[in-house]
């Protein structure tokens, strides 16, 4: 039965009306306690706990495990990569080896599309919500849509704390812009000032062609700024004919896939490497290696949605059902969420859950390759996150579904909106049942 977690993690790399008041389960108000975690056995024994994370661990170390070092010095973190097969000279362990050989796991690190098969499918999932009062850790500092998110999937209940999430932003060509004397792209922009200025970017000179907008189709369908969900979770079937929402959301990026010479419309490559695309619509992270003149604007809006960005899509730092020190992993995913650590991560140019001016006004200051050089960091923070949509385990094969059906657009095979939806409904409750079956 395990077999379809693994796939489910490659689907989806990362990741509502809820309980939009679910932080009323933070404690005194304050800052998250962290006191130093105690030894087990003999004294001066450090305390080992059993880690499975969705970075590599030296990504893991850099960003998180040198700071948790520091705070708890007695900790041993036994840290492995959460992957699809066991390799532990690799450092790498999939969730049914570490079931399979009953092991005590402490801490996982999942996205939040993985919540449903990593924790609560696999009887994992452990509520923290007695530990979050005890240590007074404060929900209130965080964005209410990181909350939202979890308590939707889970019904109620916080299996662990959010962290760092991704967002939904327009990367821009300079010296593009320059050339053809247009002006750069600007926040607050709709979908339909987008529309225009990718027409006007998109042009042959010189005997070249320049493409205006580049659209990652995954990032677009995943922090969709309607909050439309994908899978009716009673049903088991597809939303996209059924729910008003998608018919809009799909209108409005066909009209870019097909505007005349923007002939690859989803080839990042064209903007990272080539410099011949104008911008690029992705949650892809800042990038040192991207050697054009770039920036940042925020994503366009919706006219009708005035100021809404992509929702948050991230991860969650878990604790385990299987761990044996419980309130020493508590407080080590506490501080990994605690204000100090958080507004560490937007010094490095980590986005964070921290709903904080102060980590608005320092984000990227030490991201060491800027060297200097000035981005506009603002547009990596919406006016608003759009609602949470609720998450099902089937959410990536929709994705796949309605993308396929967006690519057929951008190549000419498909143009019918109705018939693009109708198609990838079709699609999506064909794999559901087929995985289903098979489960």
């Amino acid at each position: 039965m395990y077999g379809k977690f693994a796939r489910l993690a490659i689907v989806v790399m990362l990741a509502a009306v809820g309980c939009s008041k679910g932080s009323g389960d933070s404690g005194k108000g304050g800052e998250t306690a962290a006191p130093s975690i105690p030894t087990v056995g003999k004294p001066g024994e450090p305390l080992e706990l059993l880690f499975l994370g969705s970075t590599d661990r030296e990504r893991f170390m850099r960003e998180h495990g040198n700071a948790l070092m520091k705070k708890f010095p007695n900790l041993k973190l036994n840290y492995y990569l959460l992957g699809s097969s066991d390799d532990e000279e690799k450092g790498t362990m999939s969730i049914q080896g570490a079931l399979t050989k009953g092991l005590s796991i402490d801490i996982m690190h999942v996205g939040t599309v993985n919540i449903n098969p990593y924790l609560m499918e696999t009887k994992l999932a452990y509520d923290v919500g007695d530990l979050i009062k005890k240590y007074g850790y404060d929900l209130n500092m965080l964005y209410p849509e990181a909350i939202d998110v979890l308590r939707l999937i889970s019904g109620g209940p916080l299996y662990g704390l959010p962290v760092n999430f991704s967002v939904y932003k327009l990367y821009y060509n300079k010296d593009l812009f320059d050339k053809f004397g247009v002006a750069y792209p600007k926040d607050g922009m709709t979908y339909d000032e987008f529309y225009e200025l990718a027409k006007k970017m998109t042009r042959t000179d010189g005997g070249v062609q320049y493409q205006g907008a580049i659209i990652n189709i995954g990032n677009m369908l995943l922090f969709n700024q309607l909050s439309a969900p994908f899978v009716d979770p009673k049903t088991n079937k597809s939303l996209f004919a059924s729910d008003p929402r998608w018919q809009t959301f799909t209108a409005n990026f066909v009209r870019f896939l097909q505007i005349p010479g923007n002939d690859k419309p989803t080839d990042a490559n064209l903007f990272l490497k080539q410099g011949t695309a104008a911008m690029m619509l992705a949650a892809v992270d800042l990038n040192a290696s991207w050697e054009i003149n770039w920036d940042i604007a925020m994503a366009p809006t919706f006219a009708d949605l005035p100021g809404v960005g992509g929702g948050i899509q991230g991860s969650i730092y878990a604790l385990a059902g299987t761990s044996k020190h419980k309130e020493e992993a508590f407080q080590v995913i506490a501080y990994l969420a605690s204000k100090e650590h958080l507004l560490n991560l937007s010094k490095a140019g980590i986005l964070t859950v921290l709903n904080d001016p102060e980590a608005k006004r320092i984000f990227g200051t030490e991201i060491p390759w800027l060297n200097g050089r000035k981005l506009h960091m603002a547009a990596m923070f919406p006016d608003k996150y759009a609602p949470p949509y609720l998450l099902t385990p089937y959410d990536g094969l929709a994705q796949r579904a309605l993308a396929n059906q967006l690519n057929q657009a951008a190549t000419g095979k498909v143009s019918d909106v109705n018939t693009m939806l109708r198609n990838a409904a079709e699609e999506t409750n064909k794999l559901i049942a087929e995985r289903l079956a098979g489960n």
